[in-house]
């Protein structure tokens, strides 16, 4: 399987670099071995010839190719991947931000470069709303076709009265309500996010469930909300914590929360016996020492400040804040979706 060479792994290490970090962050092997330096675009390596885009509200990616094993992340309709494998009914994939795990056949339309490169061209929609059906007629109560949630991609073909007619990754054709959508390219060019607008985002997921490599409104991990919530606002981040503690910008907190600024993350770690951090955990900050965060069965908000009533234990082990917004482009791990060729 890809990546069970050393040199392969020595080589990943040395692509994921910690710029400007105080401490000593360890990533773990399986992030070694499961995660690409992400490409720029659809051609950065012109031998890949097989794509997919992912054709279903929410596909879980999983880290060996059964559904009994765990899953990893989750990509949502619209989102075009690298074949990398194909085994059994399942597709060894790279995510658009280098996430290497399995996913069923069933979940992907399967196309070459041209077909990828068609897609990204066509004129698009965006799903704005939590949950939209996918409808066979433009009236409601019409039978769903396919169900969409915030963030799924869908292709534009038409309208009729309150309804958009559109274009599926497989060809189906459906109709979406218009409310419930945006233009894909103007929504993301019109997204340049305060720390405000990044907590705003935040708490439209409060209540959503906590689930393992969830990254959908469906459900959540912790890296997987704060992805989330950046990309609802045009900004690309790794997937894992441990990864996303070497993005943007350092956050000196030694001396406490007066330099942290709403929508800036921070990172809850263990020390290990060989004298580096353990991340295990993220959260957002939303000002006066609050945060927002999944964890505990759902997103919620919470205390780091002894003594209020709902202060969270766990803000014992904040080992580091860094600052997202100001770093799109800058080689620092966080991209810009508009300047990303896997979108645009």
């Amino acid at each position: 399987m890809l990546f069970k060479n050393p040199c392969c792994r020595f080589l990943l290490a040395l692509a994921i670099v910690c710029t400007g970090c105080s401490k000593n962050f360890a990533v773990s092997v399986d992030d070694l071995a499961r995660t690409l330096p992400m490409p720029k675009t659809l051609d950065d390596d012109y031998s890949r010839q097989d794509y997919g885009i992912c054709k279903i509200s929410v596909m879980n990616v999983r880290e060996e190719p059964a559904y009994e094993a765990e899953m990893g992340t989750q990509m949502l309709m619209g989102a075009i991947c690298w074949i990398i494998d194909r085994r059994d009914g399942w597709s060894m994939i790279s995510t658009p931000d280098g996430y290497i795990a399995w996913v069923t056949d069933a979940s992907l339309h399967y196309t070459d470069y041209g077909g990828a490169m068609s897609w990204k061209a066509a004129p698009r929609l965006v799903v704005t709303a939590h949950y939209t059906p996918l409808l066979s007629e433009p009236r409601s109560g019409s039978d769903i076709v396919r169900d969409a949630v915030r963030g799924c991609i869908v292709a534009k073909t038409g309208r009729k009265g309150s309804y958009y007619q559109c274009r599926l990754p497989d060809g189906e054709q459906a109709y979406i309500a218009a409310r419930d959508v945006a233009d894909c390219r103007e929504y993301f060019e019109a997204q340049h996010p305060a720390g405000t607008d990044i907590v705003a985002d935040a708490k439209r997921y409060m209540g959503v469930p906590y689930m393992w490599g969830g990254t959908s409104i469906k459900a959540v991990d912790c890296s997987g909300l704060t992805q989330r919530v950046y990309m609802d606002c045009g900004i690309l981040l790794p997937r894992n914590a441990s990864q996303q503690a070497r993005s943007g910008d350092e956050v000196d907190i030694s001396a406490g929360w007066d330099k942290l600024q709403p929508g800036d993350l921070l990172f809850f770690g263990r020390p290990r016996d060989d004298g580096t951090w353990r991340i295990y955990h993220v959260a957002i900050y939303i000002g006066d020492g609050q945060i927002i965060h999944s964890a505990a069965g759902k997103v919620h908000t919470a205390s780091c400040v002894r003594g209020r009533a709902n202060y969270y234990r766990g803000c014992e082990n904040i080992v580091a804040a860094r600052r997202i917004l100001g770093s799109e482009e800058s080689g620092k791990a966080v991209w810009s979706i508009c300047n990303n060729g896997w979108y645009f």
